[in-house]
C-alpha cells in the first residue's frame, strides 16, 4: 500500500522484515523510537492514550502522520463511546537559532486527547510533554504489537511500562511485545 507521503508504511510493521528499525520500539534517552503501525500506550493519573504512526518520511523536511485515542474515565478501554480519536501531521523542518535559543518552525507535537508529545524526527517521540528541561512528569509508556485499537489489552501483564530516564537503552522487538 503506498503511503501519504510516497512510502509504503501504512502497514503493521511486523510484517515486513526489511529494515530492523521497522520491527523495533527503542526506549532510549528519555525518547520512544517508534515504528510505523504499532502502539505506544501512555498513560498518566488512571488516563491513558495510545499513539501509532501511520506513516514517515524521513527526508530533509523529515513528515509523518499519526492517530491518537484517549480515554480518560480510567476504564482503559479504547471501545467505549467517551474516548477522544484524532489524527494529525508531523512537519519537522531544519531547527532556526544557536543552542537554548533554536527553534522548531515546523509541526512538532502529536496530540493524544488533552496530552501533546513533542517528535525530534518523523517517529522520535519525547517522553516529557513541554518544551525546555527534560524530567519524569509521571507519565509511562508501553509498545505493544496491536496494529488496530480494537486488538490494544492495557490490562494485558505482559505490558512492560517505561518512565522518562535519560539513561534506559531498550529495544523491543514487535514480535515479542503483546498486543
Amino acid at each position: 500500500m503506498s503511503g501519504y507521503f510516497g512510502i509504503a508504511q501504512s502497514r503493521c510493521s511486523a510484517d515486513s522484515p526489511a529494515d530492523k528499525l521497522d520491527t523495533q520500539f527503542v526506549v532510549s534517552g528519555g525518547s520512544v523510537k517508534m515504528p510505523v503501525g504499532a502502539f505506544l500506550l501512555v498513560r498518566k493519573n488512571g488516563a491513558i492514550g495510545a499513539i501509532r504512526l501511520t506513516n514517515v518520511d524521513p527526508g530533509l523536511e523529515g513528515r509523518s502522520t499519526y492517530e491518537s485515542y484517549f480515554q480518560g474515565n480510567g476504564s482503559g478501554s479504547f471501545m467505549n463511546g467517551d474516548i477522544v480519536h484524532q489524527t494529525g501531521d508531523l512537519n519537522l523542518k531544519p531547527v532556526k537559532g544557536i543552542g537554548r535559543l533554536a527553534f522548531q518552525t515546523g509541526q512538532d507535537r502529536a496530540r493524544i486527547g488533552k496530552w501533546s508529545f513533542r517528535f525530534d524526527t518523523p517517529s522520535l517521540m519525547a517522553m516529557w510533554p513541554y518544551r525546555g528541561d527534560q524530567h519524569d512528569y509521571g507519565y509511562e509508556f508501553a509498545p505493544t504489537s496491536a496494529c488496530d485499537i480494537s486488538e490494544v489489552d492495557v490490562h494485558d501483564k505482559r505490558l512492560r511500562w517505561f518512565r522518562f530516564d535519560p539513561n534506559a537503552a531498550v529495544t523491543l522487538s514487535l514480535a515479542d511485545l503483546p498486543k
